[in-house]
């Protein structure tokens, strides 16, 4: 325990930590499996966010990183559409977009100003293509995610679909749809293949390279199912884009390749 607590110093501005009791758990198993190393986790702290001249909320979301609603959350009451320079704002964990210990080999990065998405293993480069993104009126979040569902086949539905009364709504299948972050609760934006539509056209014509699509990441079917097959629950997505810099060595390789390109 004075070990654990060496490494937490007591000091306000310190944003990461090591869960103690976490940390225990995690080396007494190492112990019993006498295992050769353990994994630890670094967990983050809630944060305070001073408003700046032109900011707005959703833009304080897609400069953090942080789904919007979980800023919703953290403060309560507040009307987020009355900001003034010099405010705070409640930002919580990271770690509220990454619930699940990640796979520590594996790494998705996503570039939304180029429409394309890299896959890591080891350091190393395993995919790379073309993707779709959200549209302007349904943008996709830049962020740190991780996977966090599988599901072959998925539905999914918009107003956007609805008959003018608003009675009748067609609703999409999703290909090798994985959930990575919810737009609200219950509301999950992933990635995916193909995308069926009621008229039984394919989104987008069945391309990629534009934004084309409700907020999820698109792929062509064939490399949707590889990303699919590869990616554990747990693997790290990292979405960047010009709002949101890059946050590991490989999202700034991706960066990097894609402005000398």
């Amino acid at each position: 325990n004075a070990q654990i607590q060496s490494l937490n110093p007591p000091t306000a501005t310190e944003t990461r930590y090591l869960d103690p009791r976490e940390t225990q758990d995690k080396m007494n198993k190492a112990i019993s499996d006498q295992a050769a190393s353990v994994m630890l986790r670094v967990r983050y702290r809630d944060t305070r966010y001073t408003v700046e001249a032109g900011d707005r909320a959703y833009f304080i979301s897609r400069k953090t990183g942080i789904p919007f609603y979980l800023i919703q959350e953290a403060n309560p009451g507040r009307d987020l559409d009355v900001l003034s320079p010099g405010d705070t704002l409640n930002l919580p964990s990271k770690d509220k977009a990454v619930p699940l210990d990640p796979v520590p080999n594996k790494r998705i990065v996503v570039d939304l100003d180029n429409q394309s998405m890299k896959a890591f293993e080891n350091g190393q480069e395993k995919f790379s293509w073309l993707i779709s993104s959200g549209m302007d009126k349904y943008p996709t979040s830049p962020g740190i995610y991780q996977i966090l569902t599988h599901n072959d086949e998925a539905a999914g539905g918009s107003f956007t679909l609805c008959s003018n009364s608003g009675l009748n709504c067609g609703s999409w299948t999703m290909y090798w749809f994985m959930g990575m972050y919810e737009v609200v609760p219950g509301l999950m934006n992933g990635f995916h293949g193909a995308v069926l539509l009621p008229n039984g056209n394919l989104l987008g014509g069945g391309s990629v390279g534009h934004e084309y699509t409700f907020g999820c990441v698109m792929a062509q079917n064939d490399n949707a199912k590889m990303l699919y097959d590869w990616a554990d629950q747990g693997t790290v997505v990292e979405i960047i884009s010009k709002e949101f810099a890059p946050q590991s060595d490989v999202g700034q390789k991706v960066l990097t390749e894609a402005n000398n390109s």
